[in-house]
């Protein structure tokens, strides 16, 4: 029997909670998430209460309580409570599945109510809200990329004007070649999609709410901007106590295993290896985080 702490509720350690709990072991888990839940998670309102209390049965819960600090010496964890206060855990295994934070542009207007990004789980079900509401005509997407590119088709699918920006000459630029981006492109153009390539955002116009978004080419009119330009590892507080590469990103094995014993690490803050090449790349997408979460589960259970 092992003590096993998740941090994070993300899709990476929900998958890893899930194929431990499946296994049916007598581990113990504690699972710290920094925001709630039932929100996490996706429960229904009406069946939050319900889904908390079975999930408790089998798993130690901490929603609102964010880790600040590890100390593998003593294998513990320091975590701040929603009412500011330090705890202390300890564990045999740790798995962190931190995340990442989305870049923020650092232009005028950036503030402005209506400018958007993609936090978490709530901030998607905000922007899937958005979608529907009547006072959104005009929703200029700021980065066409996956996250971009995807909201971008939800909103034209529900009746709005739909303008994606991006500094790169063609979407998808650091996804797909130039081969399928160009169909790609084609089918969007083809749907509705405005796509101004090549171009930089220099302001979001606005008093207090966004009216447009300026670019070294021309200005687009807005009521809701989602700026989805890219993530940053969620791992500044981790330095000087796990190995981490240039970009922030957490180093670990093709088991998951970081620079420190019994820890490992999963998700957006980690690369995985890429088959096609072989290499190991950061591909920050729920499903890949979600295979490494099951395939986790799987060594932690054989590695007692």
């Amino acid at each position: 029997m092992a003590k096993i702490i998740i941090v994070g509720a993300a899709h990476g350690g929900r998958e890893t909670v899930n194929g431990l709990l499946a296994a049916n072991t007598d581990n113990e888990i504690h699972w710290y998430e920094h925001g709630q839940f039932a929100t996490a998670l996706d429960w229904a309102p009406a069946d939050a209460e319900k889904e908390r209390l079975a999930l408790s049965q089998q798993v130690t819960l901490f929603d609102q309580t964010t880790v600040t600090r590890i100390t593998p010496a003593t294998h513990t964890i320091t975590a701040r409570n929603q009412r500011g206060q330090l705890q202390t855990d300890h564990y045999d295994r740790l798995v962190l599945s931190v995340g990442s934070l989305p870049i923020q542009l650092p232009i005028p207007g950036a503030e402005l109510s209506g400018v958007r990004s993609i936090q978490n789980r709530a901030s998607i079900n905000e922007l899937k809200l958005a979608a529907k509401s009547a006072a959104i005509k005009n929703v200029v997407v700021i980065g066409g990329g996956y996250i971009g590119m995807n909201f971008a088709a939800l909103f034209k699918q529900t009746g709005k004007q739909v303008t994606v920006i991006d500094v790169n000459a063609r979407p998808f630029s650091h996804n797909f070649d130039s081969e399928f981006t160009q169909i790609l492109a084609a089918a969007s153009v083809e749907n509705g999609l405005q796509l101004k390539m090549e171009e930089r955002v220099t302001a979001v116009l606005g008093s207090t709410h966004v009216t447009a978004v300026q670019t070294n080419r021309g200005q687009y009119a807005a009521d809701l901007v989602l700026v989805a330009v890219g993530n940053r590892p969620n791992t500044a507080w981790l330095r000087g106590t796990l190995a981490l590469d240039s970009e922030g990103l957490i180093e670990t094995d093709d088991y998951f295993q970081t620079s420190v014993p019994d820890i490992y690490a999963i998700g957006d803050a980690t690369k995985v290896r890429f088959t096609p090449t072989g290499t190991k790349e950061r591909i920050t997408l729920g499903s890949a985080a979600s295979h490494a979460g099951r395939l986790l589960a799987h060594n932690l259970l054989t590695d007692q």
